[in-house]
């Protein structure tokens, strides 16, 4: 905030005023902000009369250039050859004369190209077409699949050098190459990218890849709701078909169909990369390089279609250039990287090792329980199969002098004189000798052992066998949670197929006489565990209250037409009626066991209607710690230590040991990753992919989370990053602000602005106060409701959070938590209707509006304006929010980006996925928000062939960037100015 109390002259006094009362009703002095020190930075001269201009002609300048290569694409694509070269390397097929030449690598502009991989052979390319502005097709064929001594086993070396790779701008061995503006372009871009030679190099090229299915992403994206219905066989609803016919999946075949007048791609040969061996290749050469081919002409006949709705959608040449320079996303390792492997692995498996035998011998000493049926009496292995299989003897045959001889022949001592005690033992035990014959040929495994052990076991078949049920046995069975005496909030753990792990809870002390067939220790139950008491039915003060906040809801889904995202929460107001005042954070599922317990379901992270798989999956691993979660002595709480240990590696070990890592050396000194990020993956345009960026961070106590600590520079190199403070939430804030015209002219927008958490005078800070919850638990909160979720969510986190809640008590923070921020919700009579209504209020209520509608018999909508928040901290910017999102063509505040053609509101579906629109917003500006600061730091480390700067990767709100050790500061300087200006840019739009 500014140090200068005096507004500036364009600002009207009387509005001044008012926002200052505002604040002071929100309990913000403006009397006294924290002001930090000025800057005395000198700032680049910008290109353009104003802040708008100069980002416009700069990603102008980046940007032009591809998109000039792309439109010199040919309309017409030549005629595929009939017969494809046999011969290492790339081959070029003149369209006139057919002749066959071979080339290093095509130097069209622009490139349509497609990468094929044999999957068993490894990830390396067998094969590659391509056709580009020279109008010619190209084919590039591996040496190791001409090779007919090569097998898979020479392939998966996991050593890769550049050898293997496709060159698309230099000769093998040439480091120093032009490096012109070129383009290449294909679905799912980032998999033809990391098999391309030349991205491998420390030294940046000109080379950039444009993604199809990105761009149908933008254009054409779908939520997760959609996705399932695209994806059933069923018939879409009426209300579905507007949207269907502007969208698709996102893969080839189907994008195809949608923009190509829904043709058809034939992908019946991908099996063959798939499942088949390189010999399978060899044999069907020409057909499968046909097919690869046919992938190009699919791509190009969709971007011919769908770029120039992209240019359409999407204007601002910020959107294009960002995305190519995502798109160049560039990793360097280094030795480090196998070591980091490898103890990784050795830790996994040494420490999976001590979870099993701990789990070993829980389930040895279970056993026991077999004994006097004690196991009836264990509230966790009362329902397991402990039926034993008996070991039937055959019949006892006379004893023959044989036998006893042959027993006295092994009975003389080694001095050959038989003593009268050895002769004495021979006697009493001659009988076990003889029941050797009597053993069944095929003998059951584990005799005498109860069923469930028994499964564990394996039969002595194998050379690595073991006994026991160690090699089976792990923290992924069904068994484990009971073989460790887990409880939920002090309630034992049970597992119903229909339902996934719950707990039981007894309601009463005893069971009915008509129960026959009683199993559980009901009794044992009841002194473990407290009785749950039923309730008398009836409405209580708490319930009360819980309908009337339901009914608003209730009112707000009229209006706003809510679909799917609500019946998949509908319980059934029969079941409801008939819960019982059980106040933790179990899911009541209607479940009753032998007229004296309930089932309650583990709480999923999902929600309820979504079953809970494994309590000791990484979901559960916390709870362990605040003791929701609880196992019965030290092996328990040895295993859940491990659990949270292994939790990282063990579900992404195959992804991070599955990483193409190309090295420019022997040795494996030196090399590099090429993340496969798809620039556009989802409907709000967010990056995607599945390891890097989504990787936590570093945690002593969990093996291998040090992944992007892998990420090392080479000598000479550095690598410098930033973090965006608070993107989403300041982008959020001067959306609501931008109604006042001032910075900080909203509550929301001066604690963005002004409030510190020293202070606690913070966005997260107050909300924390407020509500009477930590500041960590608001963040996340905070973040939910601007990302559009609504108050049920909230209760529900909240209850996440402390499962000591009651349900009433999470309600009221909820709901205090929205009053204070979102404010209230009101609706402002037409104009055109005041006179007719003289005595409505200028502001009504839900209910207010829903009475008048009643007694006009009219829909809210007919009478009054759209919802309009009043009275929160965050009125303001949720009211701009819903104007964007409630538009007939929502667009990005900042870049003018158009939401997805399948989300946009269509005559009488206005509402229809509003929340997600909101959400948005927000989030797409966001990304608007990164593609100007990836122009911005390109434009001010030497432009778009500029060797000072390569980009790495982008994860959240960070980025981080490797450029030569010498111009580090000038890096993490131009960080600081990227900020400033993109911010600027923002505020200024």
């Amino acid at each position: 905030p500014s140090a200068h109390t005096d507004p500036p002259g364009r600002v009207d006094p009387a509005l001044l005023k008012s926002l200052r009362e505002d604040l002071l009703r929100h309990g913000i002095d403006t009397t006294k902000p924290v002001l930090l020190p000025d800057v005395d930075l000198k700032l680049p001269p910008l290109r353009g009369a104003n802040i708008e201009e100069h980002f416009y002609a700069i990603a102008e300048e980046q940007s032009e250039p591809y998109r000039r290569a792309l439109e010199q694409l040919p309309q017409d694509t030549p005629a595929m050859p009939v017969v494809w070269a046999r011969t290492p390397g790339w081959t070029r097929y003149d369209p006139v004369t057919g002749k066959l030449t071979a080339i290093p690598f095509p130097t069209d502009t622009a490139l349509v190209f497609d990468v094929e991989v044999c999957v068993k052979a490894g990830p390396l390319p067998v094969m590659a077409t391509a056709t580009g502005t020279a109008g010619c097709w190209y084919s590039w064929t591996s040496p190791s699949l001409l090779n007919s001594d090569c097998t898979e086993d020479e392939t998966q070396s996991g050593s890769y050098q550049y050898s293997g790779l496709i060159p698309l701008e230099s000769e093998l061995n040439v480091v120093e190459f032009t490096r012109p503006a070129r383009i290449v372009v294909g679905h799912n871009a980032s998999y033809d990218r990391a098999r391309v030679r030349e991205q491998y190099y420390l030294h940046p090229t000109g080379l950039r890849f444009l993604d199809t299915m990105s761009l149908h992403v933008c254009v054409s994206g779908i939520t997760s709701y959609q996705r399932a219905m695209l994806k059933s066989a069923k018939r879409l609803p009426a209300e579905d078909t507007g949207w269907s016919e502007q969208s698709s999946l996102n893969n080839l075949a189907d994008v195809y169909a949608l923009y190509c007048d829904g043709g058809r791609l034939v992908k019946t040969k991908r099996d063959t990369f798939v499942e088949g061996s390189l010999e399978d290749v060899r044999s069907d050469y020409d057909n499968l390089m046909r097919y690869c081919a046919e992938d190009v002409r699919a791509t190009k006949a969709v971007l011919q279609r769908l770029w120039p709705l992209f240019r359409e959608r999407f204007p601002h040449p910020a959107t294009l250039a960002g995305m190519l320079e995502m798109g160049s996303a560039y990793l360097p390792v280094n030795g480090n990287w196998t070591r980091y492997l490898s103890e990784a692995e050795l830790a996994f498996e040494d420490l999976d090792l001590e979870a099993k035998h701990q789990l070993a011998q829980r389930a040895d000493a279970a056993c026991s329980l077999l004994h006097s049926e004690a196991y009836r009496r264990d509230l966790w292995l009362w329902d397991q199969d402990w039926s034993v299989r008996e070991l039937k003897l055959k019949a006892a045959k006379p004893a023959s002098k044989k036998v006893n001889s042959s027993y006295k022949e092994r009975s003389v001592s080694p001095a050959g004189t038989e003593t009268d005690e050895a002769s004495r033992l021979a006697n009493k035990f001659a009988y076990l000798y003889e029941t050797v014959n009597r053993l069944p040929v095929r003998r059951p495994l584990l005799p005498g052992y109860p069923e469930w052990y028994r499964k564990l076991c394996s039969k002595p078949d194998t050379s690595d066998w073991c006994p026991g049920p160690s090699g089976k046995l792990g923290t992924g069975m069904q068994i484990a949670p009971k073989l460790l005496s887990l409880c939920w909030e002090g309630y034992p753990l049970h597992y119903i197929r229909e339902h996934g792990w719950g707990f039981l809870v007894p309601f009463k002390y005893a069971r009915d006489d008509e129960c026959i067939d009683a199993a559980l220790p009901l009794e044992q139950l009841i002194a473990a565990c407290p009785v749950m008491e039923l309730k008398q039915f009836g409405a209580s003060s708490a319930e009360s209250s819980e309908a009337l906040d339901r009914l608003a809801q209730n009112i707000e889904q009229t209006i706003s037409r809510k679909d799917y995202y609500n019946y998949r929460r509908r319980q059934g107001s029969a079941a409801a009626a008939k819960r019982p005042a059980y106040n933790g954070s179990g899911v009541w599922c209607n479940v009753e066991l032998e007229g004296c317990c309930y089932f309650l379901q583990l709480p999923h992270k999902d929600g309820a209607g979504h079953r809970v798989g494994n309590p000791l999956s990484k979901d559960f691993l916390a709870k362990f710690s605040e003791n929701v979660l609880a196992g019965d002595g030290r092996a328990a709480e040895r295993v859940v230590e491990i659990a949270r240990m292994l939790s990282y590696w063990r579900n992404n070990r195959d992804r991070i040991r599955g990483q193409l890592v190309v090295w420019c050396d022997v040795d494996c000194t030196a090399g590099a990753i090429i993340p496969q990020v798809v620039v556009c993956g989802t409907l709000t345009r967010r990056a995607m992919e599945p390891t890097w960026m989504t990787a936590s961070n570093a945690q002593r106590e969990r093996v291998g989370s040090e992944l992007r600590a892998m990420v090392q520079a080479p000598a000479g190199y550095r690598l410098v990053g930033a973090d965006v403070d608070s993107q989403e939430l300041w982008i959020a804030s001067v959306l609501g602000d931008a109604g006042t015209g001032l910075h900080g002219g909203t509550p929301f927008g001066w604690m963005t602005l002004s409030g510190t958490k020293a202070t606690r005078t913070d966005m997260h800070s107050v909300t924390a106060q407020a509500v009477g919850i930590s500041r960590d638990h608001a963040k996340v909160l905070n973040y939910a409701r601007i990302y559009g979720a609504g108050q049920q969510f909230a209760e529900r986190l909240l209850k996440q959070f402390n499962p000591t809640l009651t349900g009433a008590e999470a309600r009221s923070k909820a709901t205090k938590m929205f009053a204070l921020t979102k404010g209230r919700r009101t609706y402002r009579l037409r104009e055109e209707l005041r006179d007719a209504y003289p005595t409505q209020p200028p502001r009504s209520t839900v209910y207010e509006a829903l009475g008048l509608a009643r007694v006009c018999n009219k829909a809210v909508g007919e009478l009054f304006d759209g919802p309009h928040w009043l009275g929160g901290t965050e009125s303001a910017m949720f009211n701009r929010l819903e104007a964007i999102a409630g538009s007939t063509e929502p667009t990005t505040p900042f870049l003018n980006g158009r939401l997805s053609r399948a989300l946009e509101p269509q005559h009488g579906t206005e509402d229809r996925f509003l929340p997600t629109r909101i959400n948005w917003v927000v989030q797409s500006g966001a990304v608007d928000f990164l593609h100007l600061m990836l122009v911005c730091m390109r434009w001010l480390m030497g432009g778009s062939n500029g060797g000072q700067l390569r980009f790495c990767l982008s994860f959240h709100d960070e980025v981080r960037y490797l450029v030569p050790e010498r111009y580090a500061h000038h890096a993490a300087l131009a960080l600081h100015v990227t900020n400033l200006l993109t911010r600027a840019f923002c505020a200024h739009r």
